[in-house]
């Protein structure tokens, strides 16, 4: 009987697919290890979760009670873009800040903690330039308003500050190279008056409000 004699070539061989083995068995757990975790990710990303819905329709300037909410499963994907089952409470004696139809899950962005205007009140907006109003500013601040004459106008008549303190109520910030913001402002009857009569408005910053501010 012939005996064959191990060449190097076949040695090599065999050592080659000694080492393979192991590369292969890695391979596989991370195969199967990355499939094990996009499994437990899609699994988190459906998993229903409780958030808070109108009951029914909310009307804007509507202040909350506990029977104008309901609880609502959803998937957890989206579940962090609205107020969740254990929030319910901080809803209740916010102002609905805009019409929102029933069974409608319920974001911070939908309401306020704004009281509903007065009779003596309104919302009055101005565009005001880019440099004539702080770049701090945000919705609720404090704030005075002074009003500038028209440039065409008589230099007889200098700027006159407003004699309330009012709110910002909002900002729309100037867009596709404006100069101007619009701002909102919650103040007395008289301010609508006076920024309707002025050429420009400025805005001075002097607090931050504790209770009116828009989120």
């Amino acid at each position: 009987m012939e005996v064959r004699r191990a060449l190097p070539d076949d040695l090599d061989e065999v050592s080659e697919k000694k080492r393979r083995v192991p590369e292969m068995a890695l391979g596989l757990i991370l195969v199967v290890g990355g499939a094990f975790g996009a499994l437990m990710m899609y699994r988190s990303g459906t998993e229903s979760v409780t958030v808070v819905a109108s009951a029914h329709r909310l009307h804007r300037g509507q202040i909350i009670s506990q029977s104008d909410l309901v609880a609502r499963e959803m998937p957890g994907s989206a579940a962090h873009f609205f107020v969740s089952g254990e929030e319910a409470q901080s809803l209740v004696g916010k102002t609905v800040a805009v019409n929102v139809d029933g069974h409608v899950p319920l974001s911070t962005l939908m309401v306020t903690t704004n009281s509903p205007l007065g009779p003596s009140e309104a919302l009055t907006s101005a565009p005001v330039d880019v440099g004539n109003y702080p770049s701090e500013i945000a919705p609720g601040d404090l704030v005075r308003v002074v009003l500038a004459p028209e440039i065409t106008m008589s230099a007889a008549t200098p700027p006159r500050m407003f004699e309330d303190v009012v709110t910002v109520w909002s900002i729309q910030f100037p867009e596709n190279f404006s100069d101007q913001a619009v701002i909102t402002l919650r103040g007395p009857l008289e301010l609508a008056m006076a920024v309707a009569s002025s050429g420009r408005v400025h805005i001075v910053l002097v607090g931050n409000s504790v209770d009116t501010g828009r989120p």
